[in-house]
């Protein structure tokens, strides 16, 4: 008998109308659908059928179904079960039955060799349908025993019979070997996951290479399968020698029983590293000591020694922070005291508040409590408070207590006068708000300093009605409580610590600085006003 290529056979049948398979039109009849019976070789999943029944009661039955003679009038189906299952779902819609597709069009096949017609219909299926690796599975299983059945009844297959088998299967010969690994060595349970698409290929395969015993262990050990990888890590420790059976003792001088315990625990991780095998105990394994994201399958006693230690750690830590609350409240109490001075030399009321963080403001009586080490019973501060260096606002919090910035920044302890008291300049210089003409004065005249005696407050600040004498080293104030350090020239002010020159007339005025530069170097304007001026020594003088 002639050579059959299986591959070619295959290959017809790829998208093949009935007329294409049998060209006698006699063959093709109209068939009652209860007359058509399923195959019971048929192994391939019925999916999908919605799409399909709309599609035929929309269109008809394009493809006629394949049949061949069952005797008694009837027809055994060969090709097109999920048409006939699609027009079996029209035929008995309640509403709107298909009652017009209850005659199918089928092509009728006789076949001498019943083989001959298993293999056709497992080919047709094949081709019509996405599989997935079990219905691939059982189909080439399937076509193997029916090809080595036409080989006995004459027929003469080209190569190797896996070749064959994988060509007409559109897969490659080494995933034909792990699938038949799969299939003849998955114990029941994890292979009914397997037919049900719920075990990956990968999965299988690995677990599958794994002694029936073992398997079976980790079936009733782990509810879930494990993933593809973590089976071929199990896989490798177990050729390694792993068994998860681990020859530890307990505190108590027990053996550990904890072996399977040690299976779902490596079976669940996603990483070699996390696998332990049994081979440590848990009172000493650095995953159940860890202090974040421990293992979840420690034992009792080591979860107890966990607990202990985080127990001490937040004790030890609850400690620390009282010893400094404790710190933080006794610094808050000096800088209270401090603040109450100024209170109480201003006679301010009790709800007298006054700026201080960024975030809060303090009142009289708060400041009296803390400078009395009263606080909240059972706080914990974290912090020290009325701080200075805290004080964003030294100017409008100078005001409300009534005391000078150098008292409320710690630089002084002469509790001064607020800059609100100084702000009021002389009557002199309202007078002096409009400027007389100025009367040119030659460059080697240097006018004689005046004669200014001290402010009555005993601040030792000079209102900027008082010129400085030429040369004049001096010290500056503006409205926003900021210092400057200069020296006083004809016509101009310079700056020593900014760099900056003002007019001098800003020092008589009391207008904004105004921006002057040596040639050639370029001093922003500071937009700022001088209220008052304190003489410091001349360099070299005590």
């Amino acid at each position: 008998m002639a050579k059959f290529d299986l591959g070619a056979f295959a290959r017809s049948l790829e998208g093949a109308a009935v007329s294409d398979l049998d060209t006698s039109p006699a063959q093709v009849r109209r068939i009652p659908l209860e007359d058509i019976l399923p195959n019971e070789g048929n192994f391939y999943g019925l999916r999908n059928l919605g799409p399909l029944a709309d599609s035929i009661a929309m269109e008809g039955l394009l493809d006629p179904l394949v049949v061949m003679p069952a005797g008694d009038g009837k027809y055994r189906l060969i090709s097109g079960h999920r048409r006939r299952a699609a027009i079996q779902l029209l035929v008995e819609d309640k509403e709107h039955p298909g009652e017009d597709l209850r005659l199918v069009p089928c092509s009728v096949r006789t076949y001498q060799s019943e083989a001959m017609a298993k293999l056709l219909m497992i080919l047709a299926n094949s081709t019509a349908r996405v599989l997935t690796s079990a219905e691939v599975m059982k189909q080439a299983h399937e076509m193997e025993l029916l090809l080595y059945q036409l080989k006995e009844e004459g027929y003469q297959f080209p190569g190797r019979m896996r070749d064959q088998v994988a060509a007409a299967c559109k897969v490659s010969a080494p995933k034909l070997g792990r699938l038949k690994v799969i299939r003849e060595k998955l114990i029941p349970a994890y292979m009914d996951l397997f037919k049900r698409d719920k075990l990956p290929e990968q999965t299988a395969y690995a677990l599958a290479r794994l002694p029936a015993d073992f398997q079976g262990r980790l079936a009733r050990a782990c509810p879930e399968p494990p993933s593809g990888h973590t089976a071929e890590q199990l896989l490798k420790r177990y050729e390694e020698g792993w068994r998860w059976e681990p020859e530890l003792q307990c505190p108590d001088g027990k053996p550990c029983p904890r072996g399977d315990t040690f299976l779902r625990h490596d079976a669940a991780c996603g990483y070699v590293g996390d696998m332990c095998g049994g081979r440590a105990c848990c009172l000493s394994c650095k995953e159940a000591q860890r202090s974040y994201s421990p293992c979840e399958r420690m034992c009792s006693r080591a979860k107890a020694a966990r607990k202990d230690a985080r127990d001490e750690e937040k004790a030890q830590e609850a400690e620390r922070k009282k010893a400094l609350s404790g710190r933080y409240k006794a610094e808050t109490q000096g800088y209270a005291k401090r603040l109450l001075r100024a209170i109480e030399a201003a006679g301010l009321p009790e709800d007298a508040s006054f700026p201080w963080d960024y975030y809060r403001s303090y009142d009289a009586a708060t400041v009296r409590a803390y400078a009395a080490g009263q606080f909240p019973e059972g706080s914990v501060w974290s912090s020290v408070y009325l701080e200075p260096g805290r004080c964003h606002d030294p100017v409008a919090s100078a005001k409300a207590l009534q005391c000078s910035t150098d008292y409320l920044l710690g630089v002084s302890d002469d509790l001064g006068t607020a800059p609100a008291q100084r702000e009021a300049p002389a009557p002199e210089i309202a007078a002096r708000e409009t400027p007389a003409p100025e009367t040119a004065v030659p460059e080697t005249s240097t006018p004689a300093p005046q004669d200014a005696p001290a402010p009555g407050d005993g601040s030792g600040w000079y209102p900027v009605g008082v010129t400085p004498a030429e040369g004049q080293r001096a010290v500056t104030v503006d409205g926003d409580g900021d210092y400057r350090l200069g020296v006083f020239r004809r016509g101009a002010w310079w700056d020593l610590d900014l760099d900056f020159c003002g007019a001098a007339d800003a020092l008589e005025t009391a207008a904004a600085w105004m921006p002057w530069s040596p040639p050639g170097e370029a001093v922003p304007a500071i937009d700022a006003q001088c209220v008052g001026w304190v003489p410091l020594p001349e360099e070299g003088d005590q």
